[in-house]
């Protein structure tokens, strides 16, 4: 099962690491929920972890994870699968990730409000005009949050360039294996 969505500004080679990526971490860790979003455009690893600012200035990253504030402008689409006999299906998402409010509020928003077994994902698109793409995952459990940032570029033939919260290797080595049977169409 395909989780993201391609579109015309995407590399196809971005993507396609990326579903490898995910697919992999989804059979590791058999998350019960699975939350994806496509952010329009490249966005960096201050992202993983920010929480959000006060007074326009104080940029926060807190203990407790929170939803990353990324505007609700920015979210070109946002998907939420759910576990059900071994098999993940699309179904409607109840609570939306991304609203619209003062960042100050979203230092309240905890990822455990969602889910306390679930793996967040957001990934950028518009990365055929770039030449990168970054993908940032957060499994959530009961007891604690594991998160991730990796940008692929297209300099390094859509490899790994750069990693924060896994190492370098072990993106590369999923990347490097053909796509197993469950992701294709």
């Amino acid at each position: 099962m395909k989780l993201l969505t391609k579109k015309d500004n995407d590399n196809p080679n971005f993507i396609l690491n990326c579903e490898k990526i995910i697919q992999n971490r989804i059979e590791l860790w058999k998350p019960n929920d699975v939350f994806v979003n496509r952010i329009d455009n490249w966005f960096d690893e201050k992202w993983m972890k920010f929480s959000g600012t006060i007074m326009s200035e104080l940029s926060i990253w807190k203990g407790e994870t929170t939803i990353p504030p990324f505007h609700p402008n920015r979210i070109e689409s946002s998907d939420f699968y759910q576990k059900a006999a071994e098999q993940y299906m699309k179904k409607e998402n109840l609570k939306t990730l991304h609203i619209y409010q003062e960042s100050k509020n979203n230092l309240k928003r905890y990822l455990s409000e969602f889910t306390n077994d679930g793996l967040f994902i957001w990934y950028s698109g518009n990365s055929k005009v770039n030449d990168l793409g970054t993908l940032m995952c957060y499994l959530v459990t009961k007891s604690e949050c594991q998160p991730f940032f990796i940008t692929l570029s297209k300099k390094n033939e859509w490899n790994v360039s750069q990693t924060k919260g896994i190492l370098r290797k072990e993106i590369q080595t999923i990347i490097e294996r053909e796509l197993n049977e469950n992701t294709r169409e």
